[in-house]
């Protein structure tokens, strides 16, 4: 098992927060000590829910409009949390955190970025090497590999500068390189892509394609190409959302990470609150149940005033969602009312439901909710917790 605190869109800054052009809550004003501080509030709630994740990830947009200060800030505190946890931080880089605009500098969008200390995206310096020569860099463990993706890489150059400020790329030429890698290094259980730029949409709309990674639906190929389970982490929206890569039993997982701190004011459109996520990976579940991969997300929400508390509600991730089934969800269906007809009470928990049925917990938003129309048409009701957690299922009477 291995897990993973996700912590994305920090877009920090050197202005109040309680300002009204503040983009986020997180500030060099602030400090760390002040009442509204999501990173300080961050500490306890991974002391209150024991959360000791063996990584540490940012997706990006550590900074917001290149500031250089606020990133040295913000990359120091997220440094401190990892250091509190004995978990490595891996970063990537988000359009926020290149100058693209040449604010800061007249002629090195990314050279803030390369000087921060501790490297960026992690300490070795051989890896840090490669990602910014390369735009990419592998890290293969025993049981896990992290690949580290730059889809801002070609931020302020190219023959349409702001054209190319819009959206994310991966050239063919890194494409092919990762995928050399990638397929070069011993096959692991577990394997994660991080980038900022979502690759693919995941949400049905009529938005426009500004942002969308050119190149993605090739990395979406490529990944399914390798005959390994793939989890890509990414930001940039400010949507959390899990769904699955086009593609077949092997498309890879898709994690859109929350903002971890944004400003109403800075993102008033996305009605998304600024959340936290916690990915959970199973091999060794996936594995007992027939699965390509399988694990979960635990998500919660931050609040100025309040702090982080366990998600609810029909906006952002819910505190605890599931991946790796892909099957029939009336199969399922089936054997929770196989499980009922064969107790003497009417009604289950859900926990009992799952010791039965274990790919209830495996099922991404969409199914969980394709799930829960069907239980309704059958005439089988479910009972949920106060945060939104399922708690029982039983047949009206």
């Amino acid at each position: 098992m291995k897990t993973f605190l996700l912590i994305s869109d920090i877009h920090a800054s050197t202005i109040d927060p309680s300002l009204p052009n503040a983009p986020s809550y997180v500030s060099t004003v602030a400090g760390g000590s002040g009442s509204v501080d999501p990173m300080k509030d961050l500490e306890r709630l991974i002391r209150d829910e024991g959360l000791r994740p063996d990584y540490v990830l940012c997706p990006g947009d550590i900074t917001n409009k290149s500031d250089p200060v606020a990133l040295r800030y913000a990359w120091e505190r997220l440094q401190h949390i990892a250091s509190s946890l004995n978990a490595q931080l891996i970063a990537t880089v988000g359009n926020h955190d290149v100058d693209s605009r040449y604010q800061a500098n007249k002629f090195d969008p990314r050279g803030f970025l390369m000087a921060l200390s501790p490297t960026l995206p992690v300490g070795d310096r051989i890896r840090f090497l490669e990602f910014w020569a390369e735009n990419f860099t592998v890290l293969s463990h025993a049981d896990c590999t992290v690949a580290i993706l730059n889809t801002a890489a070609y931020h302020g150059g190219g023959a349409e500068t702001a054209k190319e400020i819009e959206h994310g790329r991966i050239s063919d030429i890194t494409l092919s390189r990762l995928e050399a890698t990638i397929t070069s290094c011993p096959a692991t259980a577990v394997n994660v892509l991080l980038c900022h730029h979502h690759p693919i949409k995941g949400e049905p709309s009529d938005e426009s394609l500004i942002g969308l990674t050119r190149g993605g639906e090739r990395l979406i190929h490529m990944l399914e190409g390798t005959r390994r389970p793939w989890i890509i982490v990414h930001g940039h929206k400010h949507i959390p959302d899990l769904f699955y890569g086009h593609g077949g039993a092997n498309a890879p997982v898709v994690v859109a990470c929350a903002s971890f701190s944004a400003q109403i004011n800075a993102d008033a459109q996305n009605k998304n609150p600024n959340q936290v996520h916690y990915l959970v990976c199973d091999p060794n579940g996936a594995t007992a149940a027939g699965l390509t991969s399988a694990g979960l997300v635990k998500s919660w929400t931050w609040q100025p005033g309040i702090g982080w508390q366990r998600s609810r509600g029909q906006i952002g991730l819910p505190h605890a969602i599931g991946y790796g089934y892909r099957g029939n969800i009336e199969l399922l269906v089936n054997e929770v009312e196989a499980m009922l007809e064969s107790r003497d009470a009417p009604v289950a928990s859900w926990g009992d439901a799952i010791a039965v049925v274990p790919s209830l917990k495996h099922l991404i938003p969409v199914d969980l909710n394709g799930l829960l129309a069907a239980f309704s048409s059958r005439g089988l009701n479910v009972l949920t917790e106060r945060d939104g957690s399922l708690a029982q299922i039983g047949r009206a009477s």
